[in-house]
């Protein structure tokens, strides 16, 4: 009598989003090995298998989208541009010969002192402080100090501008949004494909025994050992039988668990806060226990930001430099949003992925 080889059970749900697109990508290849008609399912169920794993993929690896992000880069600058004109003019007219665009310069300089340096803030901050300098400016005898100074284009200039800016931002933000959401429901459907096609395969191996349906659950099986390690070692689980603590072998080190031990601004960083970081700033990363290796043998898609809805930033690989076994620098984005996000490092050290998180988050400024 053969002995009946069960599909392991395994809690798809422990993986995160880049083990998950992975298991789901090895899995549809073993599902067309096999073929449908051997599997005792459906061609479109195999169809419908492939184009969500394709889109789930799609969207795991999407960043954000270019042509956005060179608009929002766009009109932040123009509007960087428009508040220094303003703060120019009213600087360069404290000191005029005529006495009426002295005072109202002096006097409108003392309105906008409290906005000084707003076009160096965080994206939405920077919107926001915009917002109250115009509000400002508006009020009767600012209004009239504006006049005086000739100041009208540029107030106009920079209301259409902040308005277009925070109009973008918005536009990106629930463009992830959706993107998020996307997933969460692709990913649910892909689990209750793989649930659907195991049991059925099982099922048809206890009936109708073969050696097809013999070889797809071991290789399943196989799959699912893989993904418990890509688990137990991001998180440090110890997997496996346990061992006997009395015995012990010197000859053979302790495994290193890899982990990230230090992010942290490489100049002018704050020694008391180290994990605060600026944009467009050298940032140094150490780590062990593993090498940085992307899927392709590049250092695409390795270094990542996370932010809260799990949407991952991943760090341009021109950029990473000096990488050794134990550490790397790269230059922070210079124009992500500002606050906390967790630095994520996927490698293919070995051949299968490792994601591997620093457990602090970082704080973007």
């Amino acid at each position: 009598m053969n002995t009946i080889v069960k599909v392991k059970d395994f809690n798809l749900d422990k993986l995160n989003n880049y083990e998950f697109a992975y298991f789901t990508t090895e899995f549809l290849s073993l599902v067309k090995a096999t073929t449908a008609e051997k599997l005792h399912v459906a061609s479109s169920v195999v169809d419908k298998l492939a184009a969500d794993t394709a889109l789930f993929t799609d969207f795991t690896q999407q960043t954000r989208i270019s042509d956005e992000t060179a608009k929002i880069a766009d009109v932040d600058k123009q509007t960087d541009d428009l508040i220094v004109a303003i703060f120019d003019t009213v600087r360069s007219n404290k000191k005029s010969p005529l006495a009426a665009r002295k005072t109202a310069a002096t006097e409108l300089y003392n309105v906008l002192k409290p906005y000084t340096g707003c076009y160096q803030l965080a994206q939405r901050q920077e919107v926001q402080a915009v917002r109250g300098m115009l509000t400002d400016l508006a009020k009767e005898k600012a209004a009239a100090h504006v006049a005086t100074l000739g100041l009208d284009d540029l107030v106009e200039a920079l209301t259409e501008s902040v308005e277009q800016y925070a109009a973008l931002l918005t536009q990106r933000e629930e463009g992830k949004a959706e993107n998020v959401g996307m997933s969460k429901k692709v990913r649910a459907s892909l689990v209750e494909q793989y649930e659907y096609i195991t049991t059925v395969a099982f099922a048809f191996s206890v009936a109708e025994p073969s050696e097809e349906l013999d070889n797809f659950i071991q290789k399943t099986n196989l799959l699912i050992d893989s993904a418990k390690k890509a688990y137990n070692l991001r998180t440090g689980t110890k997997g496996g039988k346990e061992e006997d603590p009395t015995v012990s072998n010197p000859e053979e080190p302790e495994p290193v668990t890899p982990e990230i031990t230090a992010v942290y601004q490489k100049e002018g960083g704050d020694p008391e806060n180290p994990n605060r970081i600026e944009r467009g700033e050298q940032t140094g990363v150490n780590y062990k226990g593993f090498t940085l290796k992307g899927a392709d043998g590049t250092l695409e898609h390795v270094i990542g930001l996370v932010n809260d809805q799990d949407y991952i930033e991943w760090i341009n690989p021109e950029t990473i430099t000096n990488v050794t076994e134990t550490g790397c620098e790269f230059t922070m984005v210079p124009d992500l949003t500002e606050g906390q996000y967790k630095v994520r490092i996927e490698t293919y050290d070995g051949g299968s992925p490792l994601v591997v998180e620093y457990p602090e988050p970082i704080t973007l400024w």
